[in-house]
């Protein structure tokens, strides 16, 4: 009786072992801690002029301020707002910690009649890519996780491990506006970074796997394309007809000066 217990316990345990290193090993989804901070830097184009006139860049400070729950799921709290001061735009982002699902999302804004916020109406059930609409915050995101589209494993330089051309997921978005629903659809795709990127994976090269992701809402003509990369916190690039934003490399720490004597003091 104890040798099947015995035998029960370790195909049980096993078992277990397995599945997790199957979830482990389903895909890719950025992992932060609380005090994690990084820059983006966003080049908006000014839709009013013609041509292609980009306005000066602006730097977003995203930073995680904790971990909370949310309809019982453990959530990062994010942070993203300005390093200019005086643009009073901001966001904060509750996303799940398992595969940074939106829970909540906090707009905040400038008016007339002084700082205002305005919630998103999200699904916590209905997983689905965030778009970063009608804000200057550029906190879009993808449905997580990133998979290769090939068993294999990344080459060196990252491109050689997709052999099928990826199929598009489609993701229906209610919408609530004055009591009335309106649907509509985004769709994503997970593909071999082109080789025209391979300088901008270059500049944060890590061990991990790269990721190119394009977003699409066909409706409002909207296209997105993010480029990922493990071992960073966010998309090192993305890119769409109104912007330009960049993940910006840490910064390696100030060097103390030294004194005149050599000493440690």
């Amino acid at each position: 009786m104890r040798n099947k217990l015995r035998i029960f316990l370790l195909a049980a345990f096993t078992c277990l072992m397995l599945a997790g290193t199957l979830y482990a090993n389903e895909g890719f989804v950025p992992k932060w801690n609380v005090g994690d901070r990084w820059v983006l830097e966003a080049s908006y184009r000014d839709m009013r002029s013609p041509g292609e006139v980009w306005m000066p860049p602006l730097q977003w400070v995203f930073k995680v301020r904790s971990i909370k729950q949310i309809a019982d799921q453990d959530c990062y709290v994010l942070h993203v707002y300005p390093k200019n001061s005086t643009l009073k735009v901001q966001a904060v982002l509750w996303l799940a910690v398992a595969d940074l699902r939106p829970l909540r999302v906090i707009d905040i804004y400038p008016t007339n009649e002084g700082v205002k916020s305005s919630e998103r109406d999200i699904d916590p059930s209905d997983p689905q890519p965030l778009l970063a609409e009608d804000t200057l915050v550029p906190y879009d995101l993808p449905v997580f996780p990133l998979v290769r589209a090939s068993a294999s494993v990344q080459n060196a330089d990252g491109f050689a491990a997709y052999r099928s051309e990826p199929k598009e997921k489609k993701f229906a978005k209610v919408t609530k506006v004055g009591g009335l629903s309106f649907k509509r659809t985004i769709g994503q795709k997970n593909k071999a970074p082109e080789k025209q990127y391979a300088d901008t994976f270059a500049a944060y090269r890590s061990a991990g796997a790269s990721f190119q992701v394009e977003l699409a809402e066909p409706r409002s003509n909207t296209s997105l394309i993010q480029l990922w990369q493990e071992g960073s916190p966010w998309a090192i690039s993305s890119e769409s007809v109104a912007r330009k934003i960049r993940l910006l490399p840490p910064t390696p720490p100030t060097p103390l000066p030294q004194t005149g004597n050599g000493g440690d003091e």
